[in-house]
């Protein structure tokens, strides 16, 4: 590998690590991307859903072109790390943004079913592969002292663009090509900050070895959770816009939907984070699901737009979408940072077979009962979680930290690289203990 792919060499140390200033434009021009690259991506996968509606595509078959996209995600995370090590993080990043890009257009080139499960499948394996990426750059970039926050900002730059993106729906119209054209210069856009930017870091990626034995019977509660919010956030991410889109709104109405969903999202992480470190994981997880639950059912019944229909998207976003976090705190809590990466890749395939399930089941369940099959379908799995919850207090009353004591963090439901970061803040918390 070319050192200068990357980046300066004067600004890094004989250990690898980046200077001050260089970690800091690299971080900024990293979360540039992201926000590009995200929003992009997010907004593509409400064009495909809504655009395969107009099309005639069936419920169903929506639903599979949305599993290709999650099991595209699945795969890329893996793939990436032999691509990081031989060309770099610049290189791989621009290569494989150009391809996901491309197959933004070449939705509108070709309408078939069997081709848009191919796009979206390569799409996704794209985007994780973006992803690897940036959470290993971001991890190489950071010290330890920072990254904890880096990370929580990480995960807020995350989502907050995934929102940022939807009122596009009322300006381009999923009918035309306009809208898909939008999507992929997003997407060729986020290349332009690493690319241009005054960034550093040498590549350092490990590899995550698949274990199931063992991490679930640590924490089933956290364990069980991760799958259930695959199922859950697969679910809505890929057939909300064709949920809306079936109850006669237009496409600016879709948008700002989508909008006030990671509105309350982000809106609600930081309460939801202190009742979790303060009060009780599992207090948190009761709340998180109670209230998610309710907003899942009060979707169901929307028939039509207005307040309703925002109010429930803003409480289902600020309950419903962090369950992963919750769940995913909750496990931390229980497993030493010796085992976090161990742990990475059973909770990253939990949440991917999660995903890719979610959207298939839900849309099957559309075509056959109506659209509002979408969040009863929701309601069924966060219901069953939260009866499973309760019978967990039941069986095991008091909850024990058996690892290190975790802090509750806005973590992007992206690719398993993430944990390098976590892992290394448990081990300088171990050290202080």
């Amino acid at each position: 590998m070319n050192p200068e792919d990357n980046g300066p060499v004067s600004n890094t140390d004989n250990k690898g690590q980046v200077s001050s200033s260089a970690s800091t434009a690299t971080i900024l021009a990293i979360f540039a991307s992201v926000i590009l690259l995200a929003g992009g991506s997010a907004l593509q996968t409400s064009a495909v859903s809504l655009r395969a509606g107009i099309e005639g595509f069936s419920d169903q078959t929506i639903g599979l072109i949305s599993s290709g996209f999650y099991a595209g995600i699945f795969a890329g995370s893996f793939i990436a790390l032999l691509t990081i090590r031989n060309v770099g993080y610049v290189r791989t990043l621009t290569a494989f943004a150009s391809l996901a890009s491309a197959t933004s257009l070449a939705h509108v080139l070709i309408i078939s079913p069997v081709w848009w499960v191919i796009f979206r499948l390569v799409h996704g394996m794209c985007l994780s592969i973006v992803l690897v990426v940036v959470e290993s750059w971001l991890n190489a970039s950071s010290v330890n002292k920072s990254r904890g926050k880096i990370l929580s900002l990480y995960g807020i730059v995350y989502l907050a663009s995934h929102g940022l993106a939807q009122p596009l729906l009322g300006v381009f119209s999923p009918e035309t090509f306009r809208l898909f054209a939008v999507t992929s210069i997003l997407i060729s856009l986020c290349v332009l900050p690493v690319g241009l930017g005054n960034v550093s870091g040498n590549p350092q990626v490990t590899t995550i070895k698949i274990r199931f034995v063992g991490f679930f019977r640590k924490s089933p509660l956290g364990a069980f959770g991760v799958f259930v919010s695959g199922l859950v956030i697969g679910a809505h991410t890929t057939l909300a816009p064709r949920f809306v889109q079936s109850i006669g709104l237009k496409d600016a109405s879709i948008g700002l939907f989508l909008f006030i969903v990671a509105l309350g999202t982000i809106a609600l992480q930081l309460p939801l984070g202190w009742l979790s470190d303060n009060k009780g994981r599992r207090l948190a997880l009761i709340i998180s699901c109670t209230v998610g639950a309710f907003a899942a059912f009060g979707l169901s019944f929307v028939k039509e737009g207005g307040p309703f229909l925002l109010g429930m998207g803003f409480l289902f976003g600020g309950f419903a979408m962090p369950l992963y976090a919750l769940s995913l705190a909750t496990v931390n809590d229980q497993v030493s940072s010796d085992e976090m990466i161990e742990a990475a890749s059973t909770l990253y395939i939990f949440y991917g077979i999660g995903s890719v399930i979610g959207p298939g089941t839900a849309a099957a369940g559309m075509e056959r009962f109506g659209h509002g099959a979408l969040y009863i379908f929701i309601l069924l799995v966060i219901g069953a979680y939260l009866g499973f919850t309760l019978l967990r207090i039941h069986m095991v009353p008091k909850f024990v930290v058996r690892g290190v004591k975790s802090r509750y963090r806005t973590v992007p439901r992206t690719t398993a690289v993430v944990y390098n970061m976590l892992r290394r803040r448990y081990q300088q918390a171990k050290k202080r203990s």
